[in-house]
C-alpha cells in the first residue's frame, strides 16, 4: 500500500511539473513522423496522401477551410480541461490545444490544421489534418484516437460532410 501511495505522489508531482511549455505543439499534422509508440492519432483527408501513418480520415466539408477550423477551435474548447495554446499558431489556418487527463492532469497536445481543397459540387471544400499524442507514457489506452473521433463527430453537427 506504501509503495501504490508513492507511486501516486510521484505521479501526480510529474504532472504537476508538466505546466511548462510544450516542446513540439507546433507540430505539423501534414508532414508528422509519428512516434514508435501507440500514444496518439493522426487523422487526415485522403488528398493528403499520407496513407502510410493515418489512423483516421477525416471528412471532406462544404465549407470554408476558415469557417471549419472555426468549429472545430469552439468544440475543442467546450471539452473538458482543454485550453488553447495561443503562441503554437503556424499560420492563420493552424491550431494547437492541450487536453489533460482529469486523475492526474497528463497533457496530450492537439495540433490541427484547416485544409482548403477548392471548389467542387458542392461548393468550397476544406478539411482538417489533425495530430493528438501524449507527451508522457507509452500507451494512452486509445485516449487520443477516442478524443480525434469524437470532435470529428461533433464537426458533422456543425458543417455538411461533401463525403
Amino acid at each position: 500500500m506504501t509503495r501504490l501511495i508513492g507511486t501516486l505522489l510521484a505521479l501526480m508531482m510529474l504532472a504537476a511539473c508538466s505546466s511548462g511549455p510544450f516542446l513540439d505543439y507546433t507540430a505539423d499534422p501534414l508532414a508528422v513522423e509519428p512516434p514508435g509508440s501507440p500514444n496518439w492519432a493522426l487523422a487526415l483527408p485522403k488528398e493528403a496522401g499520407r496513407e502510410d501513418v493515418r489512423t483516421q480520415d477525416t471528412p471532406v466539408y462544404a465549407i470554408s477551410a476558415e469557417a471549419l477550423l472555426g468549429h472545430f477551435d469552439e468544440i475543442a474548447l467546450a471539452d473538458d480541461r482543454v485550453e488553447a495554446i495561443p503562441s503554437a499558431e503556424r499560420d492563420a489556418l493552424s491550431r494547437a490545444y492541450v487536453q489533460r487527463s482529469a486523475l492526474f492532469g497528463f497533457p496530450d497536445v492537439i495540433s490541427v490544421t484547416a485544409l482548403e481543397l477548392g471548389v467542387g459540387d458542392a461548393g468550397t471544400r476544406a478539411s482538417l489534418a489533425i495530430y493528438s499524442r501524449s507527451i508522457y507514457g507509452y500507451s494512452d489506452l486509445g485516449v487520443n484516437q477516442d478524443r480525434v473521433g469524437r470532435w470529428i463527430e461533433a464537426l458533422d453537427e456543425r458543417a455538411d460532410r461533401v463525403r
